[in-house]
């Protein structure tokens, strides 16, 4: 009782959520169910009185019932059928909701809940199982043919009263003794226990042996995900895959995992088709009982040969409809499982506070941003890689924060932007903490280019300004301070070419170039604060030295903050920090620096004969 009731609570909340975003696609499915039913009862009334007519040779009688007969299967089949041609695009939009529901929740969520494995593995999960289920769509579909089970029972327990209820007319013996009412009662209960109790053990036995195959197939489709999204499915995997020779490595563990999940299809399948066949032996059990028994009723004359066919019917609906409300529950078992996790991820909290306080919007750009005391360390992960970091970002200034791999100097920006929050200590935006901000107005005051930056297969246009219809003039403006406008220029369709040829036949633009794009989309954006991370680490030495020469145009009026390895970059910076195993250890400008003889001195020297 306990998984039918959180089965049906994780069901009910799903419906509860569709019908939220479309409140019409719940009653018209409602309604197609009884008009579905209503017209097997009335097809099942009319039927009866047509035969007893032509046998009382009743001839007009019988044509007009007749016609009505056709009238009801005309009238409810052209209705039921245009609902379910109005279902094709609710499908559709059923289908999707899952997706979307599934990606707002992903973008809703903080960056640093989103980086742990157990959220994706979630996502993956959620979304592979409802490939191979139907989601939504089927869990809907489930609901509407439980309530189709239930009205079939309910309607045809009525006409199954009625005839046990009839009492023969004649019939002497045995025969006429089974035929009256408590008897009858008594034959169709043992039938009815017969059947309940022969279904049930074949939906716990069977249910129970699909529940072991899904907990030992655990792993497997996330598994293929990740080998077919991301081996197979990335056109940049090619060239390690032919430099190292690892086309056997990869089809073997394509292989292997196909074949585990081959072997999980094969087994589920055996399992639903056993149980098919344990549930026909039932259901043929049950029907050659209710077929004895309305026929007995109508050997002893409680009811006529038309009522034969009519209760003969009723019989079956009760049948099909105690079968079908249990196969239901099976399937919404299987469904409600997999959309467990779904719902536990859409109910993942966020772990930053949610700040209300508006940013100042400031014309001439005045803030000030600090460090005070912070520390860090990630999630899972003890060593901290940010040690009583504390500084002033200056205003309207160019800053350059330097330093050898894992000093860092990434993650000092991660926590400038908000991805993550510090472990210890606060950053402040003029003097307030910045978790007290909204997020979005926060990481407006931003325009940043991380070193892992990404374009989408998306038209130019859309990759520079996010989306929005923006100014072509200011688009332009941003690709020529990025040294991108020639490469635009020259693309086919100009800022409306698709990079890349994932959606469209799009041009695959080289790292540099897909680095400038980025740059400009970061200076687009016109924000106070521009950060790059390793903003040359994809351009010739050419294309860096351009780039530093217009560096100041670039960023005129904003502050800008460089992360870079390359030394040259810090000359054209006022202010250089440098960070060493996660604390500040120097500051000043190049001139200082280099004259103090550090760890900033060390660096310059190492890299002075690729700048001389």
């Amino acid at each position: 009782m306990g998984e039918l009731c959180s089965m049906h609570k994780i069901g009910f909340r799903l419906l509860k959520m569709i019908h939220q975003v479309d409140s019409t696609i719940l009653p018209l499915h409602l309604l197609e169910v009884c008009f579905s039913v209503v017209q097997i009862y009335v097809g099942l009334f009319l039927t009866a009185g047509m035969i007893d007519r032509l046998l009382r040779a009743e001839y007009v009688q019988a044509a007009e019932w007749a016609i009505c007969l056709l009238l009801v299967h005309l009238f409810f089949g052209v209705a039921i059928s245009l609902m379910k041609r109005k279902f094709r695009g609710m499908w559709t939009r059923i289908w999707q909701l899952f997706y979307v529901w599934l990606r707002e929740k992903a973008f809703s969520l903080d960056y640093e809940t989103m980086e742990k494995p157990e959220v994706s593995e979630k996502i993956l999960f959620s979304e592979r199982r409802s490939q191979m289920h139907g989601g939504l769509g089927a869990l809907l579909c489930q609901y509407c043919d439980l309530l189709r089970a239930f009205l079939q029972i309910l309607l045809s327990a009525a006409m199954v009263f009625h005839v046990c209820m009839a009492v023969p007319d004649h019939g002497e013996g045995i025969f006429g003794t089974l035929a009256q009412p408590c008897w009858s009662f008594l034959l169709f209960g043992t039938a009815l226990a017969g059947m309940a109790f022969g279904s049930w053990k074949a939906y716990k036995w069977f249910g129970a042996k699909m529940m072991d195959i899904f907990a030992a197939h655990t792993g497997v489709e996330n598994k293929l995900t990740y080998l077919q999204g991301q081996v197979l499915g990335d056109p940049k995997v090619g060239k390690v895959v032919r430099m190292y020779d690892m086309q056997g490595m990869i089809l073997k563990n394509v292989m292997e995992n196909m074949k585990k999940s081959i072997e999980f299809f094969g087994k589920m399948c055996d399992v639903e088709r056993e149980e098919e066949d344990a549930n026909k032996v039932v259901s043929s059990l049950f029907t050659v009982g209710s077929y004895l028994l309305v026929a007995l009723k109508a050997v002893t004359g409680a009811v006529t040969v038309g009522a034969f066919t009519q209760y003969t019917g009723a019989m079956n609906q009760f049948g099909s409809g105690c079968f079908m409300l249990i196969a239901c529950h099976g399937r919404l078992r299987e469904i409600c499982t997999y959309m467990g996790p779904f719902l536990e991820f859409l109910d993942t909290d966020n772990l930053h506070v949610k700040g209300s306080i508006p940013v100042e919007k400031r014309t001439d750009g005045e803030y000030e941003l600090a460090f005070e005391h912070v520390s860090f360390h990630y999630p899972g992960c003890e060593e901290l890689v940010l040690q009583d970091v504390n500084c002033q970002i200056r205003i309207k200034g160019k800053l350059a924060v330097v330093g050898r791999n894992g000093a860092g100097k990434t993650t000092f920006i991660k926590l400038l932007c908000r991805l993550y929050e510090p472990t210890s200590g606060r950053i402040t935006l003029n003097g307030i903490d910045i978790r007290k901000y909204d997020e979005e107005e926060y990481r407006s005051l931003f325009g940043v280019v991380f070193q892992d930056f990404k374009l989408f297969a998306f038209p130019v246009w859309q990759n520079i300004t996010a989306g929005s219809r923006g100014q072509e003039e200011k688009i332009w403006e941003a690709l020529r301070q990025a040294d991108a406008q020639k490469t635009v220029q020259e693309l086919p369709e100009g800022l409306a070419s698709y990079l890349y040829k994932d959606l469209e036949e799009g041009v695959a633009v080289s790292g540099g170039e897909a680095q400038k794009l980025a740059l400009a989309r970061a200076l687009y954006k016109d924000a106070p604060v521009v950060i790059l991370d390793e903003p040359t680490a994809a351009l010739d030495p050419k294309a860096e030295a351009e780039i530093y020469a217009r560096f100041h145009q670039m960023v005129e009026g904003r502050t800008s903050i460089y992360i870079s390895h390359r030394m040259s970059s810090c000359r054209f910076c006022d202010e250089i920090i440098v960070f060493d195993k996660g604390k500040i250890v120097e500051r000043g400008s190049h001139e200082n620096l280099y004259a103090a003889g550090g760890n900033y001195t060390r660096m310059w020297d190492a890299q002075a004969r690729y700048y001389a």
